[in-house]
């Protein structure tokens, strides 16, 4: 495992747990104050049922000893592996990469250098600033070439996750379903993100997570720091001048915003692939819209309790996802509805002897505010900063009200992918975001009704629907 500490300089400045409603919230609408009280139970339950014991070890340890996804044993051998084990469990290189942000957090890339066939100069072998030999890439579903890398030319991609999400997500299927091993095989150098606060990037170089300071951070710091230090640190270490970017749901967010505190990294990316952007979300009428208006109320509730950290992921969840989750679980169809508050009406695409898996690696933790924020966003029906309150506001912003994200300074092609079973991110949502973007060089509906928000990340039928398109489009731009 190749570990890379690095601090980037930014091209510019800048456990059980139980929730009580407030009794103010009892004067608002009964029916839809029920609503809410489901919704926070159930979010609850997961909390207590998957985040119960939290062992010291911060990492799992386990090895892949086959690469079937369908096994009959009581856990699933991915359920412990990290991302670079799931990777290496599959056949590919695998890279362990750190990066320090301004202000001190500790992100960590996973790297995929190269597909199953090796290129001819090793990954380590530096020529002029590149190894990137030229070859052939073939799909692996359908053995054509996708392309042909000419000499010194780099092809390199960045991942990013969405809300509660980690790296795992673009690797847990099969090499010809997951999107990180279509885009290795297709030719692409592949970085995977991690955005503060989740499993893989819960540190900092001063503060500890015990700490509440620790967590005092939105969709801001992370679009202000976190996003420029690992897209330059990729560009460097890579030693190309421009990448591509994939981003689900939030992901997209941070990258857009990103472009508002730091436009000189615009000319850095080459094209963006925005699956279910979440940067506006207030046409669905979902979860999100019966929390949102009680989020102000929730969010104090939790401090109170000392709850600033959400569903923390930690090395003991495989156990517990097998016993809720596994196939043969009494208890499976508990995880199949969470799953549905979540993305939406369950699909027949996703395979659900693989759901303990999933679970054992999602959620993967967040801070209290970054989810606070997504709901903000909700109800202000607008993509902006994050609001403090109007006093607070003045002191960060200068103005009562929070700023906007302009969608306007994101003078890059971007490739909008949605679905119209989506719960988090309506089409009339992408319909905005669509005509407020400079440059939208695809519009693409997946053609499938029941599609949802997860399917995008491990339907079995995502390669057809989303990643064959997705992998054509990216290419356009090379």
């Amino acid at each position: 495992m190749t570990s890379v500490l690095h601090k980037t300089n930014l091209e510019s400045s800048s456990s059980s747990c139980e929730v009580n409603v407030p009794a103010r919230m009892m004067g608002s609408n009964k029916s839809v104050l029920g609503l809410v009280v489901v919704v926070v139970t159930l979010v609850v339950t997961l909390v207590v049922t998957l985040v119960v014991v939290e062992p010291e070890t911060g990492h799992f340890t386990t090895t892949v000893t086959n690469n079937s996804r369908h096994r009959r044993w009581s856990e699933h051998p991915h359920a412990r592996l990290t991302t670079p084990e799931l990777i290496r469990g599959r056949g590919y290189p695998a890279e362990v990469h750190q990066v320090v942000t301004r202000d001190g957090y500790v992100l960590e890339l996973h790297r995929i250098p190269h597909g199953r066939a090796a290129p001819s100069v090793p990954p380590n072998t530096h020529a002029d600033g590149e190894w990137w030999a030229p070859h052939t890439v073939y799909n692996v579903s359908s053995n054509t070439p996708l392309g042909r890398l000419s000499t010194g030319e780099r092809r390199v991609v960045f991942l990013l996750h969405g809300i509660l999400l980690s790296s795992a997500d673009y690797v847990m299927n099969d090499p010809d379903q997951a999107l990180g091993f279509i885009l290795a095989d297709a030719g692409y150098d592949v970085w995977l993100g991690n955005n503060r606060g989740n499993f893989y990037s819960r540190r900092h170089v001063r503060l500890s997570p015990e700490q509440l300071e620790f967590w005092d951070y939105s969709w801001n710091e992370m679009a202000l720091y976190d996003m420029p230090a690992m897209l330059s640190y990729i560009l460097k270490v890579s030693g190309v001048s421009q990448l591509s970017f994939v981003g689900h749901s939030m992901g997209n967010a941070l990258l857009f915003a990103m472009f508002n505190y730091h436009p000189q990294l615009i000319s850095r990316v080459k094209v963006v692939a925005a699956i279910a952007p979440a940067t506006y979300i207030h046409h669905k009428h979902g979860p999100i819209s019966l929390l949102a208006p009680f989020i102000n109320d929730i969010e104090s509730e939790l401090r109170k309790q000392g709850i600033v950290e959400m569903f923390r992921l930690t090395a003991d969840r495989a156990e517990l996802s097998t016993v809720l989750c596994g196939p043969k679980s009494i208890t499976n169809f508990i995880c199949l509805f969470l799953h549905f508050i979540i993305a939406g009406e369950n699909s027949s695409f996703l395979d659900r002897e693989y759901l303990p898996v999933i679970f054992a690696h999602t959620p993967a933790g967040t801070g209290l505010r970054v989810f606070v924020h997504l709901l903000q966003i909700y109800t202000a029906r607008r993509f902006q900063a994050f609001d403090y309150g109007e006093a607070e506001n003045l002191v960060q912003y200068g103005t009562t009200s929070p700023p906007a994200f302009p969608l306007s300074r994101v003078n890059v092609p971007v490739g909008l992918i949605y679905s119209d079973n989506d719960w988090i991110v309506d089409k009339k949502d992408v319909q905005q975001t669509a005509s407020e973007l400079p440059w939208v060089a695809l519009y693409y509906r997946v053609p499938l009704r029941e599609f949802n928000h997860l399917d995008f990340m491990w339907a079995e039928n995502a390669r057809d629907l989303v990643y064959r398109p997705l992998v054509k489009f990216l290419l356009e731009f090379q």
